[in-house]
């Protein structure tokens, strides 16, 4: 995802991104683990989340300059698994 804002994204609950799409549904087959790239994203002050990770929380974001993570170029975003540590 490049290039991508996000304005007036006021929906209570809600994420800008979110990862996987029905994967818990039981006809799925979609077991996650996915690696994608991220860059020149811009989010305005409505954005109060900006990922929402979903089962099976496989997912890796991959931050090229730093605009998802805040965490500066060559960042990486993925839900807590403690070998992570």
């Amino acid at each position: 995802m490049h290039n991508v804002s996000f304005y007036g994204f006021d929906v209570g609950g809600k994420a800008a991104i979110g990862s996987c799409s029905h994967c818990f549904h039981p006809a799925s087959t979609d077991s996650g683990a996915r690696t994608v790239t991220f860059s020149g994203l811009k989010f305005d002050t409505t954005v109060t989340t900006k990922i929402k990770y979903q089962f099976p929380f496989r997912d890796i974001f991959y931050d090229l300059d730093g605009t998802l993570t805040g965490l500066g170029p060559k960042s990486w975003a993925t839900p807590y698994w403690r070998h992570n540590e």
